[in-house]
């Protein structure tokens, strides 16, 4: 792929565009490539047999740990009759692996025991706290139990080498057979299992041998490991399961696909029974003979009453199952958030494709605490939305519309606010994925809801570019921070040499944080001052969890009572969330003061963010009210509302206003535009008024404090903080071109200094980079190849950090080639 870099001006563009072209197109919100670390390709993957199963990447909730599958690094070949799939040629025995990105070393976490026959292993899972694998294998790994009989799958658990109690040839086994004492059932379903947290509680598919004449129908048992393997209690049936065989005229599979949240006490699944009745029974379909409708069920485990312990999931607005089934349930840590796959455009509003028989699936999501009180009740409406839609840059209205084509294999973290899956519908993003893989392959895209953001997680190594959609099969860890996947384009993604190889890669997206510094001013020696407080912002993409915050200077005090401390509750603040510190000041001399405050993680990976704290001992004078200033977002360059706050005297003297200063780390983002304290004596109680506008010079949050001293030199402040953000328009020269000829297109409102990208957003192939000047403009030459698809395309300029936008241009094909216009030689196509 060639890059031509070119450095041009507006002015420059102004002697050389001819004519007036059309109104700028404004960027579309939300569907810019996020900006991310690779830092590691953990390893490589296969598949069984004939490809059925491939990477199947697992990561822990702190994204430390991953566990997948792939050949086996230390036995020798099958021999065709031992071979999952038997074949002319020997096989791999697929194995599971154990990857510590901490120390970026890899082992094996399966060896045949000598004298087994040898078996494959696959779909491996890790618990939340990173100590416990489960996963699905042909081995007989417990020799008293399990005979190697039958289809010889079954489940197994393990508790890793770096946890207590953990051995790398300790596997315990989970599926076993009810009434036998233990015995292993043999004949589990080849899918993923899932786990609670800590890794006690197992949930895995097998047949549903418990009914008559079961063939076929599948269901789903919950495994407490606590429990002794005598006791019946260790394993029970989901509920949701009808107690008879089906009696429809439909096709039924029954249950699967579970999912459980990290306490244990709620569980996902796919059924084709009607689950949620207190007498469940079978479902319908839309074809007689075919297969019955699936839908998406909770199973509130500890639930009693029948008539409460199932919901239904993928139900329109007015209760009614989809028509057309759902499947592929992830939950959030809680339960609360269910996120999955399905083709029914009354699920939620959206523009969805034109289609007679078979829909593109899409990507749903169920806020089964719409409402945010923690409690999932009986009579609360479930919240639906769509996920795999983005904004129409061509629409006004501002409407979504859904991929057409399909989208699947979403996976939710920890807070339920952040969702990766996998779509094969290229033009969810400006510039379109150029390929796409077969199979469950696509690209993946990563949704903030509480932002309306649809991110791209596989970017090319630029941070701009996409590559090819051959990647699939995403994990997300609690902060959604690190996305785990496997690929056939690990060298794009990492800027190394081109390889279809198959690798697990870990991507990593830390959150840009910043935290008010605040300056408390003059607080009277010995005694202790009003209580402030300063916010930690969370500007994403990622999750920030605190823990808890210091200061290092013992006159500052973090006043940890207080209900504003909300960093120190340990809840998670997502992207676009903040947290507040409550900060008292009690000093012990006249004179200054200066603190740092920290507010930080812990663990593998985490971040912290450090603000500025000041002060003076003396005899104070002026309070500010409000003592905070919260300018609402607003487009760089442009000037929001004046906002204005109160100085009152709060002495027994009178006094005067002297010096009115914005000081801080963006001071000339701030102005101060009225000013009714100027030149005007302050008796003891009485106010004033002082008005300040915001206008930011960038994207991102933006800091300052307002610091009005009286004229004897005691002094008090306000902290102000808005947001900017980039809202970039490109022109064209004009409406058409042909191919083989060129266009201006000129852009303004972009980061200031910064290399943007120019592209055809529908087909990326070659590309022009081109720098902004120091206003966030520029203007450049566009060639257009002499065999350039015809029709209406998109140009889209787009910037590492995400600011972009896109015109529409004509491209009319010419039967003879033509020269290029300002570039011989080059062609965007």
């Amino acid at each position: 792929m060639r890059r031509v870099l070119i450095a041009t001006t507006t002015t420059v563009a102004a002697s050389l565009l001819l004519g007036a072209g059309p109104a700028p197109v404004g960027a579309r919100p939300g569907v810019t490539p996020l900006p991310a670390d690779v830092p590691l390709v953990l390893g490589d993957a296969a598949a069984v047999g004939a490809g059925s199963l491939t990477g199947m990447p697992s990561v822990s909730g702190d994204g430390r740990y991953v566990v997948y599958h792939g050949p086996s690094q230390t036995d020798e070949a099958l021999a065709p009759s031992e071979a999952t799939d038997a074949g002319d040629q020997p096989q791999t025995r697929m194995s599971v692996f154990l990857t510590d990105r901490e120390t970026d070393e890899s082992v094996e976490l399966i060896s045949v025991p000598e004298g087994l026959r040898t078996g494959d292993s696959a779909m491996p899972v890790i618990s939340g706290d990173g100590c416990v694998v489960a996963m699905v294998t042909e081995l007989a790994l417990d020799v008293f139990r399990d005979d190697d009989s039958g289809e010889r799958w079954d489940v197994y658990r393990k508790t890793l080498p770096h946890c207590e109690g953990g051995e790398l040839e300790d596997w315990e086994l989970v599926s076993t057979r009810p009434g036998t004492g233990g015995i292993a059932r043999d004949d589990v379903v080849v899918e993923r299992p899932t786990t609670s947290r800590s890794g006690t509680l197992v949930a895995f598919t097998h047949p549903a041998d418990h009914l008559y004449e079961w063939d076929g129908i599948t269901t789903v048992s919950l495994v407490d490991l606590t429990v002794p393997v005598s006791d019946p209690q260790r394993s029970r049936l989901v509920a949701g399961m009808p107690v008879d065989i089906p009696d429809t005229l439909f096709q039924h599979s029954g249950i699967d696909q579970p999912v459980l949240s990290d306490d244990g006490e709620r569980l996902a699944y796919r059924s084709d029974a009607t689950s949620d009745e207190a007498v469940p029974g079978w479902g319908t379909g839309l074809v007689e003979g075919a297969a019955a409708t699936p839908q998406v069920f909770v199973w509130e485990v500890d639930e009693p009453d029948p008539f409460f312990a199932v919901d239904l999931v993928s139900a329109t607005p007015d209760g009614e199952p989809s028509s057309t089934g759902a499947s592929e349930p992830s939950v959030s840590r809680d339960g609360t958030v269910v996120a999955f796959t399905a083709s029914d455009p009354a699920l939620a509003p959206g523009r969805y494709p034109v289609c007679e028989t078979s829909c593109p699936s899409q990507v749903f999501v169920a806020d089964r605490d719409s409402n945010g009180d923690g409690i999932v009740s009986a009579d609360e409406p479930v919240s639906t939305r769509l996920v795999s839609g983005a904004v129409d840059p061509d629409d006004l209205a501002g409407g979504i519309v859904a991929g057409v084509a399909p989208s699947s294999q979403p996976v939710v973290a920890g807070d339920g606010d952040l969702i990766a899956f996998v779509t094969k519908a290229s033009e969810l993003q400006l510039i379109e994925s150029p390929a796409m893989g077969a199979g469950d392959d696509g690209e993946i895209l990563l949704a903030t809801l509480s932002r309306d953001r649809l991110d791209r997680l596989t970017a090319a190594a630029d941070g701009v570019l996409p590559t090819a959609g051959v990647h699939a099969h995403p994990d997300l860890d609690d902060t959604g921070r690190t996305v785990v996947f496997d690929t056939s384009a690990g060298g794009d993604l990492l800027g190394e040499p081109a390889s279809n190889e198959r690798r697990i890669v870990a991507r990593t997206s830390p959150p840009r944080l910043s935290l008010e510094g605040a300056d408390l001013g003059t607080t009277l020696v010995g005694v202790e001052s009003d209580e402030w407080y300063v916010a930690v912002i969370n500007d994403g993409p990622a999750t920030f969890r605190p823990v808890d915050a210091r200061v290092d200077d013992p006159e500052f005090t973090i006043n940890r009572e207080s209900p504003q401390n909300t960093c120190l509750l340990g809840a998670a603040v997502p992207a676009g969330g903040s947290c507040t510190i409550a900060i008292r000041y009690r000093p012990t001399s006249t004179g200054s003061d200066t603190a740092t405050l920290t507010v930080f993680e812990e663990g593998f990976g985490a971040v912290e963010v450090s603000g500025s704290l000041a002060g003076e001992g003396g005899e104070p004078v002026l309070r500010i009210l409000p003592a905070g200033i919260d300018f609402p977002t607003i487009e760089v360059g442009q000037s929001g509302v004046e906002r204005q706050v109160d100085v009152t005297n709060v002495s027994i003297l009178a006094s005067e206003v002297g010096s009115f200063d914005i000081t801080g780390d963006h001071a000339d983002d701030f102005e101060i535009t009225t000013n009714a304290c100027v030149d005007r004596p302050l008796n003891p109680r009485a106010a004033c008024s002082v008005g300040v506008t915001f206008t930011p010079s960038d994207a991102g949050r933006r800091t300052a404090l307002l610091e009005l001293s009286t004229v004897t030199g005691q002094y008090t402040t306000a902290i102000m903080a808005g947001d900017g953000e980039f809202a970039p328009e490109v022109a064209l020269g004009a409406d058409e071109v042909e191919a083989g000829g060129a266009v201006w297109a000129t852009g303004e409102k972009y980061p200031p200094n910064t290399e943007v990208v120019v592209v055809f957003g529908d087909a990326p192939g070659d590309t022009i980079t081109v720098t902004t000047d120091e206003q966030g403009s520029f203007a450049v030459p566009v060639p257009v190849g002499p065999d350039e698809r015809g029709g209406s395309r998109r140009i889209v300029v787009q910037s590492e950090n995400g600011a972009a936008a896109s015109a529409p241009i004509d491209v009319i094909q010419t039967p003879t080639q033509q020269t290029h216009v300002g570039l011989p030689g080059f062609g965007l196509g």
